[in-house]
């Protein structure tokens, strides 16, 4: 028997990952497999960077690069630019100003795609997005989904991005994904990873919800420049971590539709600030990522 514990989205919620970490250990689990994007859009990136090491130093650990990887390498590639503080781009830029040569170096090391193979037991593929792609997102059913899984060497998958934990198998090929662990959707928002089994034969997934000191995060919030480089964007990410129910996407697109009917254009990242601050109202989140009250009535169908 070998159990291997996959993590994916920590986002920088590294009150989170030290729950899942601390869970997989209490099992006795020494294998990790880390799906990527592990910071951005939580404070002190640098404490789940140290994670990290931590796991690579001591343990048997598998780990590939995400799209947010990819974004802050390209950025500093391309000698830097277009960030700047504001929600729609100031968490990157916290980020990266909180970075070091090490964590660059680190994920410029990184693949982003790689084949587990261990003699006994079946092999399996991870990836973040896709194995051709990190930002490519795999939904259960649709038409790349199939296409992806068709292609494997293997019969197991395992991928992130998209952050919702499930399976999916096609033509017998098996896509498993663990879920978000820093910025969770759904199970009120407890942290989520997956735990492999294989007997030699085959590899069953167990998914795992956990509670977690979400306060403990909250907190560093409160206290971070991050609030300051990214207000609206650092509310919804406290929300999400809150309730589980990502607005993310809603409230980027609401501030830049606004900001393109009263200015006639719209060209990320420059959207101001007031923009950001009608779409949080409307989404009902304050600035500290709590839901403002509403009356049914008023509520958005």
């Amino acid at each position: 028997m070998m159990d291997i514990a996959v993590f994916s989205d920590i986002h920088g919620n590294h009150s989170a990952l030290q729950a899942c970490i601390d869970y997989a250990m209490g099992k006795g689990i020494t294998r990790f497999v880390l799906l990527g994007d592990y910071v951005t859009d939580c404070p002190n990136p640098q404490r789940t960077m140290e994670q990290i090491y931590v796991l690579k130093q001591y343990f048997e650990t598998y780990i590939i690069r995400g799209n947010r990887e990819e974004y802050l390498l390209n950025y500093r590639k391309n000698g830097e630019g277009n960030w700047k503080k504001g929600s729609a781009s100031g968490s990157l830029l916290y980020t990266y100003e909180n970075l070091t040569e090490k964590d660059f170096d680190f994920f410029e090391s990184l693949p982003n795609y790689g084949i587990y193979e261990q003699k006994g037991f079946p092999g399996f593929e991870y990836c973040h997005g896709s194995p051709s792609d990190t930002s490519e997102l795999l939904f259960s059913e649709k038409r790349n989904t199939k296409k992806v899984l068709s292609h494997l060497k293997t019969g197991v998958l395992l991928h992130g991005h998209n952050h919702v934990q499930e399976t999916y198998i096609y033509r017998g090929k098996k896509a498993v994904n663990p879920g978000s662990v820093g910025i969770p959707w759904y199970h009120d928002g407890k942290t989520q990873f997956c735990i492999l089994h294989g007997n030699g034969k085959v590899w069953e997934e167990e998914y795992v919800q956990l509670n977690y000191d979400r306060k403990e995060i909250l907190r560093e919030f409160k206290n971070s420049e991050l609030k300051t480089y990214a207000p609206a964007w650092a509310a919804v990410t406290m929300h999400t971590i809150r309730t589980g129910i990502d607005l993310n996407q809603t409230v980027l697109l609401r501030a830049m539709r606004l900001c393109e009917q009263e200015r006639g254009i719209v060209k990320w990242p420059d959207i101001p600030e007031k923009y950001w601050a009608i779409a949080l109202k409307e989404n009902y989140i304050d600035l500290n990522g709590k839901e403002i009250p509403h009356q049914k009535g008023n509520s958005k169908t």
